[in-house]
């Protein structure tokens, strides 16, 4: 829905807080109807205090981009719990409006023209949705804004408005905002210190789709679809359609679909957008296909740990991987994630890794970070798809720290101890580099089955199969190695030796000892392990003191005694490179 009402230029402002019209003189005189987009929310002050110099009280900035006079008489300001009415104002061609509580339109009546509310919605400095309706109850626009937005961890603490950046692209989101640079904290009234040409160029399209029950499917995009009743008609589902569908959000993001037949059980659909579907721009979607099904009741180890960054760069989020290695489908809102205090074995409150309910897919990684775009920028090999934003993470010590992967009953899913011990040992510095579980089968809890990201990968992999991750040898023997050789060295090819155990007896008991050429020990890699019928033991060239060996052919003995007493001995050949 290509929606271009007013050129407008950043540099052309007149003194009463008036954008003039580029194109020339002739905009219509006369009130008329609003159209979304008409009018925008351009500035917003959550939390004014401690203000640099603005009035220390709340306001919101909006602005008249279309060619009309505008009655704002009865129009409303929404948010989720507060909804205010205008008193009987008009807006003109190019003009902005200052909003605040009544009480406080004394203090911002010298930056502008202003608009006094009873009640003011409160703008919770985290962040919410704000809504701005016509007289008929139509939208003209909203904005969801959060404390992310501001870039600047220091203006997020108070005082410094939110400005939006070009606002003839009002739907554009997060992208098209930022922290006001003017000296005062804001810019009430004129044009925006942040303004600038900022074209919302993408559209990413779809970011989830969730089956309330066999006949309601959830859809969301991640920019309102404001024609969607429009352009809805060919959403497939498979070999069926779509019969109708309700509006689940007020900013137009998120929809109930009603399929054809009712959903199955234990099956994978994949839903399909029309190709009309664009956002308010015209931009059509980059995910226009979605994959979804029923999820399955969970069960111990059917999510696990897969990747940690606890360490992360100055500045930058870390992050918690997860991945489905059951074959159901499974709910990431049923999940929480906690962390255990060392000494004292203390939970902290366990907090979902998903605030809606959301399918992972068998075989699926899953990221939970604070910060989405900056992991994603972080890490080129990252899947954007598969990281999901949450308030919050679980304390992650640097040098040490444990965590805990629960369901909603409280029952233990999986969990990992972590050390930057666990790191390859040659590393210069451990800052910024994750660590990676080898295969996602592998106990979380063994430190042996982590490694460090490879330097080729970017340091981390978040979404995205590990960089580390060494397949399974499919050869019917007892003892297979994962490779005839090891090159330890960190550039994720081969940087691991997995020694595959395949036993019939679920009592298999295994240790493997490493020798050099000329039969000097190298290394006890496991003693008395309890390998059952079938285990994975992992090899990380180095020797016992924690160093990386030197280069040449060692030999793995592997024995294999069950609780009958009978042993069995296999001796391999492994070149470290």
């Amino acid at each position: 829905m290509k929606k271009v009402i007013l050129t407008v230029s950043c540099m052309l402002f007149m003194a009463q807080g008036r954008i003039v019209n580029s194109a020339g003189p002739g905009y219509r005189q006369l009130s008329s109807p609003a159209m979304p987009g008409d009018v925008v929310i351009t500035e917003i002050m959550a939390d004014p205090v401690p203000s640099p110099g603005l009035p220390g009280e709340e306001y919101l900035e909006i602005l008249n981009r279309s060619r009309n006079i505008l009655d704002l008489t009865n129009w409303r300001l929404s948010s989720a719990t507060q909804h205010s009415l205008f008193p009987p104002v008009k807006i003109e061609p190019g003009e902005y409006l200052i909003l605040c509580a009544i009480a406080d339109t004394g203090l911002f009546s010298p930056y502008g023209k202003v608009a006094g509310l009873k009640p003011f919605p409160a703008l919770t400095n985290k962040g919410r949705l704000v809504l701005l309706y016509d007289d008929r109850g139509n939208l003209i626009n909203g904005v969801d804004y959060s404390s992310n937005w501001y870039g600047n961890p220091l203006k997020s603490k108070g005082g410094w408005s939110l400005e939006i950046i070009d606002h003839d692209f009002p739907f554009f989101g997060e992208g098209n905002w930022e922290a006001s640079s003017d000296r005062k904290g804001g810019t009430p009234g004129k044009i925006n210190s942040a303004c600038r040409s900022n074209p919302d160029q993408s559209f990413w399209g779809i970011t989830n789709v969730f089956p309330a029950d066999n006949m309601k499917i959830i859809i969301e995009f991640s920019e309102p679809l404001i024609d969607f009743g429009k352009q809805n008609n060919g959403i497939v589902l498979g070999d069926c359609g779509i019969t109708g569908w309700e509006l689940s959000d007020p900013l137009y993001r998120r929809f109930t679909l009603t399929p054809e037949l009712p959903l199955d059980r234990d099956v994978i659909y994949t839903l399909s957008l029309p190709a009309e579907i664009s956002d308010f721009e015209g931009n059509y979607p980059l995910v226009s296909n979605f994959r979804f099904g029923i999820p399955g009741s969970s069960k111990i180890k059917d999510l696990v740990f897969n990747e940690l960054l606890f360490n992360p760069l100055k500045d930058n989020p870390g992050y918690i991987e997860f991945v489905n290695i059951s074959e159901k489908i499974l709910d990431a809102s049923e999940f929480m994630v906690a962390s255990v205090k060392e000494g004292t074995g203390a939970i902290s409150t366990p907090l979902s890794i998903s605030p809606v309910a959301r399918c992972i897919l068998p075989g699926a990684c899953y990221t939970i970070t604070t910060d989405r775009l900056r992991v994603i920028s972080a890490f080129p090999l990252s899947v954007p798809e598969n990281i999901l934003e949450v308030a919050s993470l679980p304390s992650m010590p640097n040098a040490r720290g444990h965590l805990l992967l629960m369901n909603m009953q409280l029952d233990r899913i999986d969990e990992v101890i972590y050390s930057e011990k666990m790191h390859y040992s040659l590393l210069s510095g451990k800052e910024g580099i994750s660590l990676e579980k080898i295969r996602p089968e592998l106990p979380s809890d063994e430190s042996i089955n982590w490694h460090s990201a490879s330097e080729g990968s970017g340091w981390g992999t978040p979404g995205n199969r590990n960089s580390v991750f060494t397949g399974h040898n499919n050869q019917d023997e007892t003892v297979v190695l994962s490779s005839q050789k090891i090159s330890p060295d960190n550039d994720g090819y081969e940087d691991v030796l997995v020694i595959e155990i395949n036993s019939d007896d679920p009592g298999a008991i295994v240790s493997v000892l490493i020798y050099d050429e000329t039969g000097n020990y190298v290394r006890k890699l496991a003693e008395n392990y309890l390998a059952g019928s079938r285990a994975s033991i992992v090899w990380n060239g180095c020797g016992n003191n924690g160093r990386p060996v030197r280069p040449g052919i060692y030999i793995l003995l592997i024995e294999m005694y069950n609780a009958g007493g009978r042993i069995s001995k296999w001796k391999k050949v492994c070149a470290v490179v």
